[in-house]
């Protein structure tokens, strides 16, 4: 007996799931080197190295003290760590830490969270999908969008490849607690609520952006159903508010305790109408907004069509899935696309919300999709004239190449180089027809950055700090040595921020006299840049040391110390400043940013001694004193 209709759709759904999984991990294993994932040190992408060094901190925290937050004598000359500037990387240092505890290396549990984020893409699609109430079939063609969107939009595979991992998971994740809450409020069921209350809180720990993603849609649906409710589900809905804040408040009242010290974050993702043009034409116009990367767009421009297509016949059909999906996707178009031109919108880089508008589009786009193959009546191109039928095979063909050059563009490493020419020597031409290319796969470190690595560690002992140019080997240097860094992400959105010279001249050489000013005040011994600055060499209490690849190290001549006036030698380490053999008659100045939740024991106070270019200034502890004493984060503020 031949198999039913039934079961050849089952057997076929099995070989889709079957094909998709495979096709998934593979490409993981293309775009991510395998062994990087228990290679003992944290993956080594860009932000990924800020990120780690976020984690390492909240990790130590919390196993030290029993708090997220820490004062980190190491960064930026005393920075404060997992109050403000990590908000985007709650959910992965909680992972990092519950992985830590259940035997992983640090490094392995904080890795671990950006491999399931990569894994688990398709699957939160394909049950979103199926809330939205799509069949298995169009469910599984949503997910497979999803993975194809993950790899070869430019932006999402810009957000993982760079390190914004936690907001590329949300951008997939975010789908799940609106089909929840869709669902609750026409079905009205009490397992809806509380998943949506669960999955809710949960995204926003991974990204606090997930309120702006799903606000505006979830409060759109509420007000919908408003009449319909009945007390106990409204009281539902203050429920699933609660949970998500519950979920969060043990950062968000630390956040809340340090807000003076946040600083504008409007700079990168300040997308405008011209921003949507070149997205369309394919052009990068500027990497601070789309990512130093080159425009891959099409895949999103044909899942956007075709998402519009499934609302437009949702509508016609007075199904009420069009409404708040429309909702949800004409407000991430609008954030995506508009958001730069007011201010408010611009603090939250509005032209991120392009990933989990394209990754909801994908729902609607797969449902049309999925009823034009459906085998149910005739297909809608059978009634086309035989030369519509040819032109739309020809403009497969065009269509296929665009899908290969995507694909290459970002393993341009892996294709064969070009041919040289004759009497020329190499060639850096290859087969995507670039000039150069960047890989964009994550690989191994480069040995010259390890021996940089090592050699500031031989040196982590001394009274003087690092200021190092580069943004994310300043923070691979915080997580993975004990020096005093100056530098790491140049953008940071907190006022201790000024510890970075970048932040006060982030284009030119800094004046001379700035320059000079900037040595001394931060106890700078060492200057790391990348590439080289030749206008360094000009400085007279600067010598030319090592080179290590890229990265040139320059030594500071007579540097001072981390103790500027009131003797003896001071040393940092989280949560604590000792200083020992000071002058008990003296005020002792001291090169660390104040905090309120300082204390000085034994028997000493701590002051704040006013720094010219630094809003967050630095210790005094007057005198008398003792001439051995400590500095301990108190975590509780100080009148």
């Amino acid at each position: 007996m031949g198999r039913s209709d039934g079961e050849r759709g089952a057997w076929g759904w099995r070989l889709a799931a079957l094909a998709l999984a495979a096709g998934h991990v593979g490409a993981l294993g293309v775009f991510v080197e395998p062994a990087l994932w228990w290679a003992g040190e944290p993956l080594p992408g860009v932000d990924y190295q800020t990120h780690a060094a976020q984690a390492w901190r909240v990790v130590e925290g919390l196993e030290g003290w029993g708090k997220s937050w820490v004062y980190d004598p190491q960064i930026l000359a005393g920075g404060i760590e997992g109050a403000i500037f990590d908000a985007d990387n709650k959910g992965w240092e909680l992972w990092t830490f519950v992985g830590a505890r259940l035997g992983l290396s640090r490094a392995g549990a904080f890795n671990s969270f950006a491999l399931v984020a990569h894994l688990a893409g398709p699957w939160v699609i394909y049950g979103s999908a199926r809330l939205w109430g799509l069949t298995r079939g169009a469910a599984l063609a949503a997910a497979w969008m999803a993975a194809g969107l993950w790899w070869l939009d430019s932006w999402l595979h810009w957000c993982w490849w760079v390190g914004m991992v936690a907001y590329a998971t949300a951008a997939y994740l975010a789908t799940l607690p609106l089909a929840l809450f869709f669902r609750f409020m026409e079905d009205r069921r009490g397992w809806q609520a509380i998943g949506a209350g669960a999955s809710l809180g949960l995204c926003h720990l991974i990204h606090p952006y997930s309120f702006f993603i799903l606000g505006p849609p979830m409060l759109w649906l509420y007000l919908r159903s408003w009449r319909r409710l009945r007390w106990q589900e409204h009281a539902a809905v203050g429920g699933i508010v609660a949970a998500t804040i519950a979920v969060n408040w043990y950062w968000l009242a630390v956040a809340l305790s340090f807000w003076r010290y946040v600083l504008d974050s409007g700079y990168y993702g300040q997308s405008t109408l011209t921003t949507l043009a070149a997205d369309l034409a394919e052009w990068v116009i500027d990497p601070a907004t789309t990512g130093q990367i080159g425009a891959r767009t099409s895949a999103r421009w044909v899942t956007m069509a075709a998402a519009i297509a499934g609302m437009i016949a949702w509508r016609r059909a007075a199904d009420r899935r069009w409404a708040p999906l429309a909702i949800g996707l004409g407000w991430l178009a609008g954030l995506a696309y508009l958001g730069g031109y007011w201010r408010v919108s611009g603090q939250i880089q509005p032209y991120r919300h392009v990933a989990p508008m394209v990754m909801l589009a994908t729902i609607p786009a797969a449902a049309w999709l999925s009823t034009i193959v459906s085998s149910e009546g005739p297909r809608p191109w059978q009634g086309w004239p035989r030369s519509a039928r040819v032109a739309l095979g020809l403009l497969a063909i065009p269509a296929g190449q665009q899908l290969v050059a995507t694909g290459g563009y970002y393993v341009a490493t892996l294709l064969p180089a070009q041919t040289p020419l004759p009497l020329r020597q190499g060639s850096l031409v290859r087969a995507n027809g670039h000039l150069w290319t960047p890989d964009y796969r994550l690989t191994a470190l480069d040995p010259e950055t390890r021996a940089l690595v090592a050699w500031v560690r031989a040196r982590e002992g001394e009274e003087r700090r690092f200021w190092v140019e580069l943004g994310h080997l300043g923070e691979m240097l915080a997580w993975s040595t004990k020096a005093g860094i100056l530098g790491g992400f140049v953008l940071r959105n907190e006022a201790h921020a000024a510890a970075n010279l970048l932040r006060r001249f982030p284009k030119g050489p800094a004046p001379p006299g700035l320059l000079v000013r900037f040595l001394e005040d931060y106890a700078v011994g060492w200057i790391i840049v990348t590439p080289d600055a030749p206008w360094l060499a000009q400085e007279p209490r600067l010598r030319r040391g090592p080179v290590f690849g890229g990265h040139v190290v320059y030594e500071v001549l007579a540097p001072t110390g981390l103790v500027a006036a009131g003797g003896g030698a001071a040393r940092g380490r989280i949560n604590e400043i000792t200083v020992a053999g000071a002058d008990p008659g003296a005020d002792l100045l001291l090169r660390f940013h104040w905090l309120e939740t300082l204390v000085c024991r034994p028997e000493c106070a701590v002051e704040r001694w006013t720094i010219e270019g630094d809003p967050v200034d630095f210790i005094k502890i007057p005198a008398p004193h003792p001439a051995e004493l400590t500095i301990v984060n108190s975590y509780e503020v100080q009148r």
